[in-house]
């Protein structure tokens, strides 16, 4: 008769799996989950510049930031650059993965070109943007024939801030996609084609469907990542006019909560827009679910 297993040795088999769970969840818990919720509260209450609070606001801090023509511009900006960056950079990777599905000799080569953004820091990918938008030497103006200071030009400051994020955001949605496609077996098209398919049929009717989920994602990781980020502005843009400038052209929700809470110490203002960045988050979130729900194929 097997002796009985020590009730301690039980509980531990039980609780064994949340036990691995632990450190990532405390990491959650510790960076993500305890400042949302306190930016949540602090968003109704005015506090001074050590951010403590001195009394209890209301919605008078969202009604202060939705009345500063300044952060209406930073949402609007914000949409334009979610809306421009987003399909663009999900469009060029997969294109370029679908040219370099086929493997050959030179697809290490073509395919480290391909993802190169991905493995450069934001920093890195400011400076060398930095010197291509240079008036005088950089190559925009060389081989356009042009003489715009495309940084400092309000016609055209949030377009390069666009060019650039779009090149930073290729490589990644490149690499996923590629993985995507290589996924699909290759006697599944080779049926379609038998059974009469064209090119574009073949890629409407089979290679998009497939890689269906794997658009989601980078959808989903890119308007988040679009909607939280300002590295661009901050790094290229700030040093020349210590705003979103010029004119606030480059401004975005999360520069604007940069230059309130970080640059001003306007707190007030820092925590309200940062919520209002988090339902527009959520609702271009929601309609991302809602996509899925319609269009996303999970039957491989």
């Amino acid at each position: 008769m097997k002796a009985p297993v020590p009730i301690y040795k039980k509980i531990f088999a039980e609780t064994e799996p949340y036990l691995y769970l632990l450190p990532a969840l405390s990491f959650l818990l510790l960076f993500i989950y305890y400042p949302f919720f306190k930016n949540t509260v602090l968003s109704f209450f005015t506090v001074n510049r050590y951010r403590e609070i001195k009394s209890f606001a209301g919605l008078r801090n969202y009604v202060k930031i939705l009345s500063d023509e300044k952060f209406l511009r930073a949402v609007v900006n914000t949409l334009v650059y979610v809306a421009a960056t987003v399909p663009a950079s999900i469009v060029i990777g997969f294109v370029l993965a679908l040219l370099a599905r086929m493997k050959t000799a030179l697809s290490p080569v073509y395919e480290a070109m391909y993802a190169l953004s991905m493995a450069i820091s934001a920093s890195v990918i400011a400076m060398i943007f930095q010197f291509a938008y240079n008036p005088s030497m950089g190559i925009f103006n060389k081989i356009f024939g042009l003489r715009i200071s495309w940084l400092s030009d309000p016609r055209t400051a949030l377009f390069s801030i666009i060019l650039i994020q779009i090149w930073a955001n290729v490589g990644y949605n490149f690499i996923f996609l590629l993985a995507g496609l290589r996924g699909i077996g290759e006697d599944m098209l080779e049926s379609a084609k038998i059974d009469g398919a064209t090119g574009f049929m073949l890629l409407r009717k089979i290679i998009i469907p497939m890689v269906s989920p794997t658009l989601l994602f980078l959808l989903v990781k890119d308007v988040a990542y679009a909607m939280t980020t300002c590295s661009f502005t901050i790094i290229l843009i700030y040093p020349l006019f210590h705003n979103g400038g010029p004119n606030g052209t480059t401004e975005t929700i999360m520069s604007y909560v940069y230059g309130k809470g970080i640059e001003g110490t306007n707190y007030n203002a820092a925590f309200a827009a940062t919520m209002v960045g988090f339902i527009l988050s959520s609702v271009l979130m929601a309609l991302s679910l809602i996509l899925e729900k319609k269009k996303v194929n999970y039957n491989t």
